[in-house]
């Protein structure tokens, strides 16, 4: 068990990257963070917009 382990860590050590990248790696090394930023701000703007939105528009029956 020790040897099966010992063997794993030195092959996916050695490689020096990850196996697979997530999604906001993926994301990083295309558009800055700057944008990145900017489009999670307008995301939460949107939402933020509609829940008033919903709100003052509501009919209570």
């Amino acid at each position: 068990m020790e040897a099966a382990r010992a063997q794993s860590e030195k092959r996916f050590s050695d490689s020096g990257l990850p196996r697979r990248y997530k999604l906001y790696d993926k994301i990083k090394d295309h558009v800055s963070l700057r944008t990145i930023d900017l489009v999670i701000a307008i995301t939460a703007l949107l939402i933020v917009a509609a829940l008033v939105y919903g709100i003052l528009t509501a009919n209570p029956h």
